[in-house]
């Protein structure tokens, strides 16, 4: 999982937490995010030196189903699942550590994204997004939006964040998502949810990405995924593609280049488009 969103966090890990950790052979580091029920700590395994996130939760069972989503979640999308551990009231899910920049701190500092690079990330979403609905167990991510997408430090997207998915066929029937991405089935009582709901949360992601740039093909394409009823929308993330890819628009480059980049951890910080991707 996670990024450094911003400003390096040099909070050091509890004792507590840094003790349990120790007892499954991982070293705790600093802490690298915080959502409304977890942390998240940098961990380093003692015997290999990899690098993971641990998210410290007191949410027993959300956290043993973000694990199972995880875990169901098996593509170059989202991260590696490595472990669940619980100790006394707590609950640890260790994971795939990413080092990048999320794309609502792109956004912060330099507002819209040009067309190309806005198709390129719809593009890789719409791709790992299908594989989730494809599963043999379909799973709805529901929770599309800047801050769970990171670019990665060589220009590859990712999503963070698992903990809004739900079975397709018995989705959970309470309320989930963030207002002015998710799906309006989503927010309320009721709702059918079906693959639709997370092409409307595309939908909205790619038009705050591309801001006053968006236009032409990559226009229609967005109003096709943000219609307010279902079947009015573009049906799944195959629709999507297909779409993008005959928007008429330019893709931006997949891979920025090394050169340039300082071999230190700051560069996980930097703006990693800044100088590859601003010409789209």
């Amino acid at each position: 999982m996670m990024e450094n969103s911003g400003a390096p966090c040099m909070e050091k890990v509890p004792g507590d937490i840094a003790d349990l950790l120790s007892g499954y052979g991982w070293r705790a580091g600093r802490r690298i995010g915080q959502g409304a029920f977890c942390e998240v700590y940098l961990a380093t395994e003692n015997r290999t030196g990899k690098s993971a996130a641990c998210k410290v939760s007191r949410q027993k069972e959300l956290a043993r189903r973000e694990s199972k989503m995880l875990a169901a979640a098996a593509h170059p999308l989202f991260p590696e699942f490595y472990a669940l551990w619980e100790a006394g009231e707590r609950t640890c899910l260790l994971m795939e550590y990413i080092c990048g920049l999320s794309l609502e701190r792109h956004l912060q500092h330099r507002g819209g994204f040009s067309v190309g690079q806005t198709l390129r990330v719809g593009m890789e979403l719409a791709q790992g997004l299908r594989f989730l609905h494809q599963l043999p167990e379909p799973l709805l991510y529901r929770d599309l939006k800047p801050a769970n997408v990171m670019i990665r430090q060589d220009g590859r997207v990712r999503l963070l964040d698992m903990g809004c998915a739900c079975p397709l066929r018995c989705p959970d029937e309470s309320r989930a998502g963030t207002p002015g991405f998710a799906a309006p089935e989503q927010l309320r009582e009721g709702g059918v949810l079906s693959p639709a709901s997370d092409v409307y949360g595309l939908g909205k992601l790619l038009e705050k990405m591309a801001g006053e740039n968006v236009s032409g093909g990559l226009e229609r394409v967005i109003a096709a995924c943000v219609a307010p009823a279902p079947e009015d929308r573009l049906s799944d993330m195959q629709e999507v593609t297909q779409a993008l890819l005959a928007s008429g628009s330019h893709a931006g480059p997949v891979l920025p280049g090394r050169k340039g980049y300082r071999r230190r951890r700051v560069s996980c910080v930097r703006n990693v488009w800044e100088s590859n991707y601003k010409n789209g």
